[in-house]
């Protein structure tokens, strides 16, 4: 058996592994999807910055007594991931990276991703309000429609914050990406990075939304990483 924590992205909460979590626990695993401070169900918890989160998931995995996790981090919950990685390496198995934001030590999330000149970034305390999702590809109406029905405000803060973190990871790492992710994500600039670094990654045939479009090709990559020795 193994322990999975999964780290959901910006406008979404824990729901958004609602398809990936009963796949892996039917495998025998057991599964945590929290939602983050800000997003989700705790939409409304204030969140001064990324320490927040990290500081909550290291505080989980300290009362459940987690050990030997797989840690897994989707689009935003890259950033959160490569910093709890850093946090507690002692506690963990192996670390991915689905079609997700690492900034390099020193970075900010926002760094990945530069305003365009002349434009300034918002105020610490702005909550950057959520696109309607469009269907297509992957993502058919219903599930569209369901995604677009509990996406929240995400805040900014978070993205301020420059990563304090060792040069390499730990543990052992995968990175995953998305075949069909729109231009001007931030998980193409972590690719093209590894690209430039000859560092190895996987892609799958899938949208952005993969835990929710594609949840058994997550479910089996996330195995697949928990198995890879160390």
């Amino acid at each position: 058996m193994t322990t999975f924590l999964l780290v959901h992205g910006a406008f979404r909460g824990g729901w958004s592994w609602r398809r990936v979590r009963p796949l892996l626990a039917a495998a025998g695993h057991d599964v945590y999807a929290p939602s983050l401070a800000g997003a989700g169900e705790r939409a409304s918890t204030e969140v001064t910055g990324l320490a927040d989160w990290v500081d909550e998931l290291a505080a989980l995995i300290e009362l459940e007594d987690l050990d030997e996790l797989v840690l897994a981090g989707h689009s935003q919950g890259g950033v959160v991931v490569r910093a709890l990685a850093d946090r507690v390496p002692e506690r963990l198995r192996h670390v991915v990276y689905l079609d997700a934001a690492v900034p390099d030590p020193g970075e900010r999330a926002v760094d990945l991703t530069p305003a365009p000149p002349g434009v300034s970034l918002p105020p610490r305390e702005t909550l950057v309000p959520a696109r309607p999702p469009v269907s297509g590809g992957d993502l058919d109406d219903a599930t569209a429609a369901w995604l677009g029905a509990r996406l929240t405000p995400t805040p900014f803060a978070p993205s301020l914050d420059p990563l304090r973190v060792a040069d390499a990871h730990a543990v052992p790492v995968t990175y995953v990406f998305c075949a069909a992710t729109p231009a001007g994500y931030p998980a193409q600039t972590t690719r093209e990075r590894l690209d430039a670094r000859g560092v190895a990654y996987d892609v799958i045939e899938a949208g952005h939304d993969a835990p929710l479009t594609a949840p058994d090709v997550v479910a089996d990559l996330l195995m697949r990483a928990a198995a890879r020795p160390a």
